[in-house]
Order: structure tokens, then C-alpha cells, then sequence
């Protein structure tokens, strides 16, 4: 069965994973000293005579990684190394998936939202230099895309909480770093360039395939009159492409049992076509239907999962990314030191989308396989099927931009053994994305057979009689055949002011010191949705209208995008006639400028929520001794208090009033006023957490961890605007609003959290360890919602008589938190090695390598028409296996590394629906060689299994979207002063 076919491929990962026992495993300090600043590279302890080497590059890395997580207090893993850019990451994302236990979430191909032990970004937070990042998405999880690798140089992910970081993460905390120049302690100058080589993007029209990314960056110290003085700063830029063959089944399935007769009878009148069920589009039928007097032509079977429409997708791209991080640290005294620091990142992003369209997908539909769970197939896949549709060549042109600013102001006093920093922070991210979209759509319904073959998930078309690279016939002239559209998708502002203050103080005896502290930030979250403009009527007599569209069609044709669309994909769906956006729009708009945008965008859909958040906590670390076991930890208690205020809108509606008839109708207020309505929620918590760790030998740690923690539910979610939905009908004493809107009494996902790790570390170069976890979480938003009664004010017209102003009350359905407990529980192991014990050249083998298990028993229902034949999802972003390997070589100046990386599958919604993205495996590889003491050779391969991410809705293989990006190469070189 093709159900089974990745088990094969996980048995493999996952016994080589045991094999080889490897992965990264590291940890650097915490946000608050949960481990040591810095650790140098020690002696080679297996040289002969005792003589001191160096160590250096991954190999200094690994071992550096070992003993930052040794000397940690809590569980953590993570990178700390100048070095992190010289890996073949693409961004901070892909250097955060080579962290044991850390997944991600793939966007054209990089590392996007990443999942900590498998758990979804849902259930994780994400701080820089120990602060809050605000993101540009519509929920909470950070976009790390953003943040370009080589400027950064610390990545760690915290597994158990303690009471002086930051609250918000169930799942772990993500921790990224900057450089501080005076820690560094020596001047580094360095320069980098990589050209970039995608041989997908080579393929597309007038496309080379070639980009490149660059970064400078300088760091020094500077002794002065007034004190030790350190800076550094970064810049990177990127500029490149995101090649991407794209084909969607729809995400909106629909449950059908019809067959239609004969999908292919497209002539004689309506009656005959609905005698041959080709008019008709599938349905779920208990009984034979009519349609105008004629009984529908069409059989029923077993139910099937269809789509409302098809789509294969190429495109052009273009993407630049600058990014810039800087610090300058201060140190007037010995015990005093103020540090400035901030990051800037802009991100320009285009694509020229080329759709072919069937876009009535249910349309005379005949089924000829469906899977049934027996066959090979899921049940309820329409693996093969016969229908009829319009044929749509459909352009957009899609503009996203992004930009995030942050940085802060940090003072540290340290007399004696006291310790006070105070904190001041800024984020801001900023996206807006724009579309301009046109069509030309086929002169007759086409009869087409839709076959997946095999494996291949890119299903082969047959179209009945019609060439579809044929322009010609792309060239239906009725006056709404076409159309022009000019969207401002999206305009969101996120921006979060923080402060934190935190007092620390050195003790003798078990208590080794006491920490208190507290925290206020301000987040605020704007977004302007949907301020459309559009054409979908062309103006003009019929005689007019057909020589526009002729025209439009004659001279905006262009070749087709690329010369290898799904290549290896198995479908014969390669090219299709089409023609250049910006010439239909000029021609059916009238001008490039033509459909301006509302200049008053407001609507229901726009977000408006500010959060403030107060925290205080108490802390105290202690260490001594149990018997002959050395112990150390912390205990703490930490409270957090939070305040939403949300202002959204609602539309003005006018009831028209027949009393004699006890009906009514309702609709838009042509002359009301956008109201605003405000809404408020609150809730704080108090957050327990211990942490202990036992030396049972020089070489044996066991590591146990107790604490409460919280994940916020989306900010968006908490939208006070609302949709009336209202309905026209009869009965004046129920006039009915099917009203939605958001809830800021939105409670965060609570968990009580256990963690117990045992670490052996045999020598400084090898770590093996596992972990388990237990949490029993309460309050997720699930799919259970409630009533919010509220007072609305609408013009009512009784009987021809004059406006009136009246109140109703309403009752909004908002999104509720869960009410069960639900549990989330695993295993981790990692392992490292380096063989410095074999003899010569074979003591330059290092390997790294992870893999954890997760389970849950969250129930996410569908709200699809097929949700009665699918089982409800999972917790969102949960992959029940990750894993991940390497293996790396370093000798005689040279360094190679493979890393191989596994996820399997998880649920990820799309419009209020389940889906879930198959498993994967995604192998990198990279190769360094210094040429010189100053100088480095690089080249690195992204992606070379070329793997595709596949999304499927209802089962296996009932396939919704596939995203093919295709490998990516690096090659250039490095000098470091």
C-alpha cells in the first residue's frame, strides 16, 4: 500500500540514527547565566607527550557544545560558535534544525516556524539577545528566514523553564544570539561572498539561475581613558531566487458518492446535459435528484474526497534580503558596563505566479479509482475520475515585503557579589503584500481524464480534444470571462516596547545565591486586510468587450515559464499557453495605475490589539552535596499578569420590515457609519519551576526538572471586530445574526511540565544522553467556541416608513479554550563523537546525531464537509518522529559535513481545515577548505535529495498542494582578518 511507502525510509533514518548515536547537542548560557559566557577549546588530552593543540572548526564546536551543555543548570541545546555561518545554512531556521529535537516548517524551501521536540512553533517562544521578537505572521511564531545566519552566533533552545526567563514557551524557548565584542576579545575582520547556483531557476524563462549573498562584518576592542570599548558590526545581503512548481488540489474537499453518466456530453441543451450528469457538480446523495424536471444522469457509489478545483502553478522570482546587526559595549569600571544592540533586516520579495486552472472541479465528475484502504489507497482518495471544466490561464503578480527592527539598552552593575541589569528593548516587524491578478479563460467547458500514477503526486491530465498551448483557445469573450484585480493583501504591524530588571546576589552555603526581578512590555498588533479593488465586469457593448479581450489575447502572449515544470514529477502537465500580467491588466484596466486601492480600508477582517504583560519573579540557586552526590539547581516562582484591550469594526446593516408579511430583509447601509467595537480580556498565573541536577560521577549527570508554563494563544485571534452574517427570512421576532468575532478573554495553553535527562559524558569529544518529558496542558484553542452577547445598533425600516434607530442583542460565536486536559509526552536521545582515538587520517571523523518520539492525544475536528469520514488532527505542528545525523571530516585544512534531516508528518490548518504535510528527508552537505591562514574555500549543497513538501487533506493520498524548490548551491570564499 502507498500508505506505507515512508515507513521504509524512517526505519533506515531512524536506525541509523541509533547506529550512530548523533547529533549537536550544546548549550550556551541562558538568558540569565545558565551556563558559563564562554568556554575556550582545551588541550587535545590524547596527543602523545601531553603537547597542546588547538582545536578548532566543527570539531571545537562539538566540544565546546559538550561542555556548555554539561555546566548548563537547565535542559538545553543549542550552537555558540563564530563559526555558526561558515555551516551550509541558508538562515538562522535551517541552523536551529541541526539542534536536537528541533523541526521546522518549510517555506519555499528554508526553514520557516520551527517546532522544539517535535511540538508544533504553537508551543515554543523565540527571544534575541534574551528579548522578545515580535514577527510578521499572523500568529506568534518568529519567521526566522529573516535573520541571516553568518551574523549571528548563538542558537540555543531552553527544554525546562526556570523563573527568571521570559514566559511563553510550553514546548522550549529559542534563543538567539549576537556577537558582544568586548566577550569576543580580539579584532576580527572578515568578508564573504557565495555565489548561488539553483538549476530549477535556470530553466525559467530568461533566468540564469545565478544570485549571490555577501556579509562584512568587524569587530574589535578598544582600551580608552574612560574604559575597555568593544564593537562590532554585520551586514549581510542576499540576492537570489525562490524557484517554485507548485500544484494544488484545493484545500476546500467536498464528500461525494455521484458518478456522473457521461462527464464528456458538452452539447445539445441543459436537459440533456443534466440527463448525462455532465452539468452537475458531485454531491453526497441518499437518493436519485432532479434538476429542473430532469432526473440527474448519474449513479451512486462509495464516497470520495473531491476538489472544487485543480491547479498547476510556475512562476518567476526575485528576493533580496538585508540584514544588519550591530553592538557596542561599554565597560567604564570593572563592575559596570552598558551595551547597546540591534538587528535591522529587510526583506523584498516577487513572484510572478502562471496558473493553468481547472476551476470547476466538481463538475461532472466520474470516478474510475478511489481509494478504499485495501486497494493501495487511502479511503476516500479520487485517485482517478473523468469531468468537464473551464480552462483558466491565471497571472498574479504577488509583492511581499518585510522589515524588523529591534535592539535595546543593557546595564550591568556588579559590585561585590551583588548583580543588577536592567534591560530596555524595541521590536518592531512590519509586512505588506500586494497582488495584481488578471485571467483568460477557455472558449468551451473541456472534457479532461485526472490519473495519479503510482507514487507520483503531480497527477497526469488528458484533455478531451483542446491543445492547452494553444493561445487561441484561451479566448471566451463574454464581458465577466475575464477580469482585473488589484488587492492590498495584507498590511500588519507588530511592535513590542520591554523592560526587565534583575537583582542578583552571591551566598554562601546551599543557598549559592538569591535573584529577583520583574518585566512590563507593550505589544501591539495591527492589520489592515483585504483593500481590494476589482474588475470583474468588463464595460462596453458585447461587440466591444470581444475585441478587447481579442486584442488582449493577440498581443500579451509570452513564451512559457520554464523548461522543466514538475521535471520528475510524473505528470504531462509541463506547459500551458499564457500571456503577461501587466499587459491584461493595462489592456482590461486601461492603465498600469488603473483600480487604486480604498482609500478607507477598514473592515471587519482588521486587527487592532494591544497586550501588556507584568511579570515579577523570586529565584534561588543552591549546590552542596546529597551523601557522596553533588547536587546543584534553582528553585523559583514566577507571576505573570496580562491585559488585552481590542478595537475592531462592524459594518452599518439596514433591516427592511414587512409586518403584514412577517418577513424581512437585510443588507450594507449604503449611507451608515463603520462601527467600532472594543473588547477586553485579562487572566495572570503564577509559574512554579525547579531545577536539579545530579553528579553521579565524573562522567554521569542526571538532570530533573519540575515547572508551570504557558504559550499564548495568536494575538489575532483575539480580534474584536465582527462579522453580522445576518440572514434574510421570515418571523420578525428572530431575526437572525450569524455573527463571529474574535475573544481577548482567549486563555494561554497551561501546562505542568516534568523533564529528566541522564548525560554521560566519556570524554570531552563524546556525549550521549536521553531525555523524557511528560506535560499535561489545558487551555488550547481547539475548535470549541462560545456566545459573547452584545448590544448592536441598526436602521430599521417598517413598512416604507422612515429610518429608525434600534438595538439589538447579539450573540458572536468567538473561539473558546479547550476544556479537557491533554497530555503531550516523549523521548529524546542525542549523541556526539569525535574518533580522535584512530589512527591517522581516520582520527578526522566526527559524528552528530538525534531523534526524538512524541505523542499527544490532542483532537483538532475538521469543519469540511468530509469531516464525518476523517479522524480529527492532532496538536498543530506535532511530528510523532524527527531525527537528524551528521557526519563531518576535518583534517589538513579541509572540513566536510553531511547532514541528514527527518520529519514526519503534521498538521498544519488551512482555512479553518485540516491538512497535513507528509514526512520528509532532507539531506545538506558542505565542504571548506583553508587555502590559506586567511583565506577559506567554500561550496555548499542545499536540499540534495530535492525533496518536494507535499500536503494531503483527508488521508494520504488525497493530495491538496505540492511545492517543489529543488537543490540549491553555494561556492565561494571567506577572508578573516
Amino acid at each position: 500500500m502507498k500508505s506505507s511507502s515512508l515507513a521504509p525510509v524512517r526505519t533506515s533514518l531512524l536506525a541509523s540514527a541509533a547506529l550512530f548515536a548523533v547529533v549537536p547537542a550544546f548549550a550556551q548560557e541562558a538568558p540569565a547565566d545558565a551556563a558559563p559566557a564562554s568556554v575556550e577549546p582545551a588541550a587535545d588530552a590524547g596527543d602523545p607527550g601531553g603537547d597542546e593543540i588547538l582545536v578548532t572548526g566543527t570539531r571545537a564546536t562539538q566540544r565546546t557544545s559538550i561542555e556548555f551543555k554539561r555546566t548548563a543548570d537547565v535542559v538545553v541545546d543549542g550552537l555558540v560558535s563564530d563559526e555558526i555561518g561558515a555551516t551550509p545554512d541558508n538562515s538562522v531556521g535551517d541552523t536551529l534544525e541541526r539542534i536536537v529535537g528541533v523541526s521546522a516548517d518549510r517555506f519555499k524551501g528554508n526553514a520557516n516556524e520551527l517546532s522544539v521536540r517535535g511540538l508544533g512553533p504553537t508551543l515554543s517562544f523565540s527571544t534575541f539577545n534574551g528579548r522578545e521578537v515580535s514577527t510578521a505572521g499572523p500568529d506568534r511564531s518568529v519567521a526566522f528566514q529573516q535573520f541571516p545566519s553568518e551574523l549571528v552566533n548563538g542558537v540555543l533552545v531552553y527544554k525546562t523553564q526556570r523563573a527568571d526567563f521570559l514566559e511563553g514557551g510550553v514546548g522550549g524557548v529559542i534563543e538567539l544570539r549576537s556577537m558582544k565584542p568586548l566577550d569576543y576579545g580580539k579584532r576580527r575582520i572578515q568578508f564573504e561572498i557565495r555565489g548561488d547556483f539553483q538549476p530549477q531557476d535556470n530553466d525559467v524563462y530568461q533566468h540564469d539561475g545565478l544570485g549571490y549573498r555577501a556579509n562584512f562584518s568587524y569587530t574589535d576592542q578598544f582600551s580608552t581613558g574612560i574604559g575597555d570599548i568593544g564593537v562590532s558590526i554585520g551586514y549581510q545581503r542576499q540576492d537570489t531566487t525562490a524557484p517554485e512548481d507548485y500544484y494544488n488540489g484545493n484545500s476546500t474537499f467536498q464528500l461525494c458518492n455521484t458518478s456522473a453518466n457521461n462527464p464528456f456530453q458538452l452539447t445539445g441543451t441543459t436537459a440533456v446535459q443534466t440527463g448525462a450528469g455532465a452539468n452537475q457538480n458531485c454531491v453526497n446523495a441518499a437518493a436519485p435528484r432532479s434538476v429542473g424536471g430532469v432526473v440527474v444522469g448519474e449513479t451512486r457509489g462509495p464516497v470520495y474526497f473531491a476538489n472544487s478545483s485543480r491547479s498547476f502553478r510556475t512562476q518567476t522570482t526575485e528576493e533580496v534580503r538585508d540584514g544588519l546587526i550591530g553592538a557596542i559595549q561599554w565597560r567604564p569600571s570593572s563592575d559596570f558596563e552598558i551595551a547597546i544592540d540591534g538587528q535591522y533586516s529587510k526583506r523584498a520579495s516577487l513572484e510572478d505566479r502562471n496558473v493553468l486552472g481547472i476551476t470547476e472541479g466538481l463538475r461532472g465528475v466520474q470516478p474510475l479509482v478511489i481509494g478504499d484502504g485495501s486497494n493501495g489507497y487511502s479511503p476516500g482518495a479520487l485517485i482517478s475520475y473523468r469531468g468537464n471544466s473551464n480552462l483558466e490561464n491565471q497571472l498574479e503578480t504577488r509583492q511581499r515585503n518585510e522589515e524588523y527592527l529591534g535592539g535595546g539598552l543593557s546595564l550591568i552593575w556588579s559590585p561585590d557579589r551583588w548583580n543588577v541589569a536592567f534591560d530596555a528593548s524595541y521590536s518592531r516587524s512590519h509586512r505588506t503584500e500586494t497582488q495584481k491578478q488578471t485571467r483568460m479563460r477557455s472558449t468551451r467547458r473541456v472534457g479532461y481524464t485526472l490519473t495519479y500514477v503510482e507514487d507520483d503526486v503531480v497527477p497526469v491530465v488528458e484533455f478531451d480534444n483542446f491543445d492547452i498551448t494553444d493561445h487561441n483557445l484561451f479566448l471566451a469573450t463574454a464581458n465577466n470571462a475575464v477580469y482585473a484585480r488589484n488587492r492590498f493583501v495584507t498590511d500588519r504591524v507588530d511592535r513590542i516596547w520591554a523592560a526587565r530588571l534583575d537583582i542578583g546576589r552571591e551566598l554562601d552555603g546551599f543557598i549559592s545565591g538569591l535573584k529577583f526581578g520583574g518585566r512590563v512590555s507593550d505589544h501591539h498588533r495591527t492589520n489592515d486586510n483585504a483593500r481590494n479593488n476589482d474588475l470583474n465586469t468588463i464595460p462596453g457593448t458585447a461587440a466591444q468587450v470581444t475585441a478587447l479581450i481579442t486584442q488582449a489575447n493577440q498581443q500579451c502572449r509570452v513564451p512559457f515559464t520554464t523548461t522543466s515544470y514538475m521535471k520528475g514529477m510524473g505528470t504531462n502537465v509541463t506547459r500551458w499557453a499564457t500571456f503577461d500580467n501587466d499587459c491584461l491588466f493595462r489592456t482590461f484596466a486601461g492603465s498600469d495605475d488603473a483600480l487604486p486601492y480604498p482609500a478607507d480600508g477598514r473592515d471587519p477582517s482588521d486587527i487592532d490589539v494591544t497586550e501588556r504583560i507584568y511579570a515579577a519573579y523570586a529565584m534561588a540557586n543552591f549546590e552542596g552535596d546529597m551523601g557522596a552526590v553533588p547536587v546543584s539547581g534553582n528553585i523559583g516562582l514566577r507571576w505573570v499578569k496580562t491585559d488585552i484591550t481590542s478595537v475592531g469594526f462592524r459594518q452599518p446593516y439596514r433591516i427592511v420590515i414587512d409586518t403584514p408579511g412577517d418577513s424581512y430583509t437585510v443588507s450594507v447601509d449604503p449611507t451608515g457609519q463603520l462601527q467600532t467595537n472594543t473588547a477586553k480580556g485579562s487572566y495572570n498565573y503564577f509559574l512554579p519551576s525547579a531545577n536539579i541536577a545530579f553528579e553521579l560521577s565524573q562522567e554521569v549527570k542526571l538532570r530533573l526538572a519540575a515547572y508551570r508554563a504557558i504559550a499564548r494563544s495568536g494575538i489575532e485571534s483575539f480580534g474584536a471586530g465582527i462579522n453580522l452574517n445576518p440572514s434574510t427570512g421570515t418571523g420578525l421576532d428572530n431575526i437572525i445574526f450569524n455573527a463571529t468575532t474574535g475573544n481577548p478573554n482567549l486563555k494561554p495553553l497551561r501546562a505542568w511540565n516534568v523533564d529528566a535527562s541522564l548525560e554521560l559524558y566519556a570524554s570531552k569529544d563524546t556525549l550521549v544522553s536521553v531525555a523524557g518529558y511528560y506535560k499535561w496542558a489545558k487551555g488550547t484553542v481547539i475548535g470549541r467556541s462560545e456566545p459573547v452577547p452584545t448590544d448592536i445598533t441598526v436602521t430599521t425600516i417598517r413598512d416604507g416608513g422612515a429610518p429608525v434607530t434600534e438595538t439589538f442583542t447579539i450573540s458572536p460565536v468567538a473561539p473558546s479554550n479547550d476544556l479537557e486536559t491533554r497530555h503531550l509526552y516523549g523521548v529524546e536521545a542525542t549523541a556526539s563523537h569525535a574518533f580522535t582515538w584512530l589512527p591517522d587520517p581516520l582520527d578526522g571523523f566526527g559524528v552528530q546525531g538525534s531523534v526524538n518520539r512524541a505523542f499527544a492525544n490532542f483532537e483538532y475536528p475538521d469543519t469540511s464537509p468530509i469531516a464525518a469520514f476523517v479522524d480529527p488532527a492532532n496538536l498543530i505542528g506535532l511530528s510523532k518522529w524527527t531525527a537528524s545525523g551528521s557526519v563531518w571530516f576535518e583534517k589538513w585544512g579541509l572540513s566536510l559535513r553531511a547532514n541528514l534531516r527527518y520529519r514526519s508528518g503534521y498538521y498544519k490548518p488551512n482555512g479553518g481545515t485540516n491538512r497535513e504535510i507528509r514526512g520528509g528527508t532532507y539531506l545538506n552537505l558542505s565542504a571548506q577548505y583553508d587555502l590559506t591562514k586567511n583565506v577559506q574555500l567554500k561550496l555548499q549543497a542545499l536540499n540534495v535529495t530535492g525533496t518536494e513538501d507535499i500536503m494531503v487533506k483527508g488521508g494520504y493520498d488525497s493530495i491538496a498542494e505540492v511545492s517543489r524548490g529543488g537543490t540549491q548551491y553555494f561556492f565561494g570564499f571567506r577572508v578573516r582578518l
